[in-house]
């Protein structure tokens, strides 16, 4: 195994596993893990009377949050993961029936069951295919669009092919037609950079769990400042308020940005730890985090032409993301997953195919290590 990053000691998986699988769930680096045990032995032995601290790291990871995406810090909201964030949307807009919405053919759930389920107020699901060669066309979605079309819903990098989708486009067609624009960036989102200005996106979302290196259970929200008065109360709690603390004041107005989704209680342990893991990514920056990966993963894509295998993801300009996706004839992807994962080399099975996500602070040598076993296995 390779030893010698330049992160081992903030990420001690690097001692012993090749961990190439950051698009399923991400270990989390060792100052989140000290945040973790840090608030389990507060709660153990202060409870309650240490909410003032725990407060000031959820506000402290607000700030982080805000910083990597380049938002302002009150439009950021807490979510408990990607499928809240997306629900807070889907049923807060005024929908009528006969509208729709335009999503991806073959997208992850998470961003499909939020919208079939307005079916029961009579909103349609419209779907656009991907192309043969997996990519995802911007004049494939103006062709959906129509006089009734409320929300394109698409997620911004595509969970087993690893294609970046042409959002800015997509969002210029949206803006003309009046269409409002949500992006999952859950599979961007601490990866590369991801800035809701120059997207054009009304509406983003993305669990912590993945390329934010997070716990699980803890997710961002951004809502576009001009979107937040066409929006319902539906999906607003008692910590949506502006003096929530004043338990028995029922009237008090709602918050006038996003944080008016942070229905109730808050995860304290994950804002602890997701925060210091937001830290870690903007004090290297994000655009550095996406040089590094983006030469992993050319790297990467090399060794497995190399080795035989056939690269599905696109791999055109603009187009690239944290993931590759691989085939090869012949070879039983899950039975292969699992000899490299007796060799503690961690990877996924997408769609038949080989999915391998590094991130930034993986190593060359670790690359290397995969490629030699693919040979050797496949």
């Amino acid at each position: 195994m390779d030893q010698d990053g330049p992160m081992h000691d903030e990420f001690p998986i690097l001692r012993d596993r090749v961990y190439l699988n950051h698009a399923a769930v991400a270990p989390i680096p060792a100052r989140a893990g000290r945040a973790l045990r840090e608030f389990a032995d507060e709660a153990v032995e202060g409870g309650g009377a240490l909410w003032g601290r725990w407060a000031a790291r959820l506000k402290a990871a607000r700030a982080e949050a805000a910083r990597l995406l380049d938002v302002q810090v009150d439009d950021v909201a807490f979510v408990h993961n990607t499928t809240h964030g997306l629900l807070c949307i889907a049923n807060s807009l005024p929908w009528r029936p006969g509208d729709n919405i335009v999503g991806m053919a073959a997208d992850f759930p998470a961003n499909v069951h939020p919208w079939r389920n307005l079916a029961q107020q009579g909103v349609a699901l419209r779907a656009v295919e991907p192309g043969p060669d997996q990519r995802y066309r911007a004049e494939d979605f103006a062709a959906l669009l129509d006089e009734r079309t409320r929300l394109v819903a698409l997620s911004l990098v595509h969970y087993a092919s690893g294609c970046r989708l042409p959002v800015e486009r997509i969002a210029e067609i949206c803006r003309r037609r009046g269409v409002r624009l949500c992006v999952d960036a859950i599979q961007a989102v601490g990866a590369l950079p991801t800035r809701p200005a120059d997207l054009g996106c009304d509406y983003l979302v993305a669990d912590g769990h993945k390329w934010m290196l997070g716990p699980e259970g803890l997710g961002i929200l951004w809502v576009h400042p001009d979107r937040i008065e066409e929006m319902n109360v539906c999906m607003t709690g008692w910590t949506g308020r502006v003096r929530y603390s004043q338990y028995e004041d029922y009237d008090q107005p709602l918050l006038p940005n996003a944080r008016r989704f942070e229905e109730g209680s808050y995860n304290m342990a994950g804002a602890a730890a997701l925060g210091q893991s937001l830290a870690l990514l903007n004090e290297i920056g994000i655009d550095e985090v996406w040089r590094r990966l983006d030469a992993l993963t050319g790297r990467l894509r090399e060794g497995l032409r190399s080795a035989g295998w056939t690269i599905v993801s696109p791999d055109g300009e603009g187009e690239r993301s944290g993931i590759t996706s691989a085939a090869r004839a012949g070879v039983d992807v899950q039975a292969l997953v699992n000899r490299l994962e007796e060799r503690r080399i961690s990877v996924s099975p997408r769609g038949g195919r080989l999915r391998i996500a590094p991130h930034f602070y993986n190593t060359a040598g670790q690359l290397d290590e995969l490629i030699a076993a693919l040979r050797e296995l496949a």
